[in-house]
């Protein structure tokens, strides 16, 4: 629990300057996991929104927007952009039922996770069948191999995987 109460504490002191110092940076991210979204997604999780910086897009593709952050002032950030609804919640323990999501998106989260391959377990439990999850995380920490692997030990399919230009993190898309 240490690492997720330093977490929070990082997030939430720096909640109010986020988007001011990682906007550019995150942006580019977000046009990778973009672009391998369907034009229409259904039901979308954003796992770990920070800030809610990528909620403002995922809207205009989903019926039912989530985001879920440790952080409650990013939350209430995020919040204020009025584009999903905010849950407070830990990405190891999702509290949502089985198969709900058609698409868990999650930039640049894991590397900040106790217990990343039980988040993205997680993940694979709350997608439906069918379901498309997009991981990103610093590649210093987790490499597109180190990516797949995790993906494959929760039961899920590579789909395609790889560094994201221009930026710090790797990348892993998987099918439930």
């Amino acid at each position: 629990m240490g690492k997720k109460l330093e977490v929070t504490g990082k997030y939430d002191a720096t909640a109010e300057v986020y988007d001011r110092r990682y906007a550019q940076i995150q942006r580019r991210k977000y046009e990778v996991v973009e672009s391998f979204l369907p034009g229409r997604c259904g039901a979308v999780l954003d796992l770990g929104c920070g800030s809610g910086l990528f909620l403002e897009s995922l809207a205009r593709r989903s019926a039912v927007l989530v985001g879920i952050d440790i952080s409650g002032r990013m939350l209430e950030k995020a919040g204020r952009r009025g584009k999903a609804m905010m849950v407070r919640g830990d990405a190891e323990n999702l509290p949502f039922a089985d198969g709900c999501f058609d698409v868990v998106v999650s930039v640049t989260v894991l590397q900040n996770l106790p217990d990343p391959g039980r988040a993205v377990r997680e993940v694979a439990r709350v997608l439906k069948r069918g379901g498309l999850a997009i991981l990103t995380s610093l590649k210093k920490k987790h490499g597109p191999d180190d990516l797949e692997e995790m993906v494959r030990s929760a039961g899920l399919n590579v789909v395609r995987s790889g560094e994201i230009p221009d930026s710090e993190d790797s990348f892993c898309v998987a099918q439930r």
